[in-house]
């Protein structure tokens, strides 16, 4: 294996940017971490090796570097041994960067569903026959939960729970974009719970409905249809798409506080 000094990264000639030169270090060095294949755990060269490399000071290569830790992707060590340690970016870290770019758009649950109404059922085809005895369980669990919230009167926490029941689907998927966006989604949605509408008898409706297809859908996971649980889905999406229609809900929360 080569030692720090020998394994440092390759500036890419001609793809620097007139930009920040520790922004342009600090993308120069994401690049360097993806093509070396660097798992959690590695360490990036010390900062001597990369300020000789970069021709920077230290102050700049600590900017890059601490860019890539907001965003983490490194740690930062401290100590004779420390310096940059990668880290697995969390699901968690991905989305609030995206709810930073969302929150100055405007969204509605109309653009919302356009990708849902597809990618979920893609994604329920997609687990047929991966799904353990352990998230089954946890799906009727979650089934019972949501009964028990929408009798108690609890309308925040049972469009949680139903939400929810799409996130224990995400875990068995094994396209990580895919399970990526519906994840996001479901975190947009989840943000939304509270509904400009106090029409008890289209909420009272609507959760019937998704208690009814979330019981359908675990029945064919179980037997492993997949052209059921295609059907249902879609389905399934389509009538949660006309109830936020006829809420008229709008997306104007504020994405950087949620979440």
């Amino acid at each position: 294996m080569k030692s720090d000094k020998e394994r440092v990264p390759d500036r890419g000639r001609g793809r620097m940017q007139r930009t920040k030169l520790s922004d342009q270090i600090a993308e120069d060095l994401r690049r360097w971490i993806a093509r070396e294949g660097l798992k959690p755990g590695d360490r990036l060269p010390n900062e001597k090796t990369l300020m000789q490399h970069y021709g920077c000071a230290k102050g700049t290569l600590r900017e890059a570097l601490k860019a890539l830790e907001v965003q983490g992707l490194v740690k930062m060590q401290t100590g004779p041994n420390g310096g940059a340690e990668i880290q697995p970016v969390s699901i968690d870290a991905a989305m609030q960067q995206l709810r930073s770019y969302l929150h100055f758009q405007v969204l509605d649950f109309e653009q919302i569903y356009i990708l849902r109404r597809s990618l979920e059922v893609s994604l329920a085809e997609s687990v047929v026959g991966r799904l353990t005895e352990d998230q089954l369980k946890r799906l009727e669990t979650n089934i019972e939960q949501c009964v028990e919230a929408r009798d108690s009167g609890d309308r925040v926490t049972g469009r949680r729970l139903e939400i929810e029941f799409h996130d224990i689907l995400c875990e068995s998927c094994d396209n990580p974009l895919l399970a990526f966006i519906c994840r996001f989604l479901n975190g947009l949605l989840r943000d939304l719970v509270e509904f400009r509408s106090d029409r008890y008898d289209e909420h009272e409706a609507f959760g019937q409905h998704n208690v009814a297809s979330h019981r359908d859908l675990v029945v064919a996971f179980r037997v492993r249809d997949r052209r059921g649980v295609s059907r249902i889905m879609r389905e399934h999406m389509c009538c949660a798409e006309s109830f936020m229609q006829r809420l008229d809900a709008s997306f104007r929360s504020d994405l950087l506080s949620t979440g």
